[in-house]
């Protein structure tokens, strides 16, 4: 059996929903990435701007706000904090700097759907939950997958290759919601870190959990798979439209 003292505290620290406003992580490493980032936007070209500064923003919200201690605390919030990650930062970095993309949207895709997937195999976040390293290497590796999907996906190249570009984002809707489902029908709260921690919001370990479920299908799967099917319907239509030209 788990005991509370057997719960270490996870990066960011944990909160309670009468501080986490005043939650803020300073942690010196994020900060002086973040500014580096920050210079390169600055010194960029002007109509990369928006992209690159938007991208900077989102990454203070995800790790220097109190979103960041909130995600360690609840784990509905930890999937809003994944999905900011994968469907906010990862696009906004890619349009930010879109030379700096290698490979194939559908490989990308699947590294990135391993990824979430990791993070949601109870040992593996309990290893996130005990050591900083461990979380920030699926973060990045997550982000860095992410960021690959959509530099490729965005690529002039892929309008080229239409089944990979609805088969790409369409991978990743599946991924969503399959660890949707398993979160959200599971009988029991599946990771032990979070028994001890809802209580700091009032809501249930079970609760939370499929609130999470929730949010994956709703925030991650649903905008995934209506791209899939934008696409789908640019492919459907291709040739009618080259039989009117």
């Amino acid at each position: 059996m788990v005991s509370a003292a057997s719960v270490t505290m996870p990066y960011c620290g944990l909160t309670t929903s009468d501080r986490w406003l005043t939650s803020w992580n300073f942690d010196p490493i994020v900060i002086a990435a973040i500014a580096a980032v920050s210079v390169l936007a600055l010194h960029g070209p002007r109509n990369l701007g928006a992209q690159r500064w938007a991208a900077v923003a989102l990454m203070a919200m995800l790790w220097i706000s109190p979103l960041c201690a909130a995600s360690a605390t609840l784990l509905s919030v930890r999937v809003a904090h994944h999905m900011a990650l994968m469907l906010l930062l990862a696009p906004a970095l890619a349009l930010g700097w879109p030379n700096l993309r290698l490979g194939d949207p559908l490989a990308w895709a699947i590294g990135a759907s391993l990824a979430l997937a990791a993070w949601f195999v109870p040992s593996v976040y309990s290893f996130a939950w005990q050591s900083d390293a461990a979380y920030w290497a699926l973060q990045l590796v997550m982000l860095g997958a992410a960021w690959q999907f959509w530099a490729t996906w965005f690529a002039p190249a892929t309008d080229s290759r239409p089944l990979v570009a609805v088969a790409a984002p369409a991978l990743l809707a599946m991924a969503m919601g399959f660890t949707g489902a398993l979160l959200t029908f599971a009988p029991r709260p599946l990771f032990a870190e979070h028994i001890f921690t809802t209580v700091l919001f009032g809501v249930s370990p079970l609760w939370d959990q499929q609130l999470a479920g929730l949010l994956m299908w709703t925030a991650g799967m649903v905008p995934m798979a209506l791209l899939a099917f934008v696409r789908l319907g640019r492919l459907a239509g291709a040739p009618a439209e080259g039989a009117r030209c």
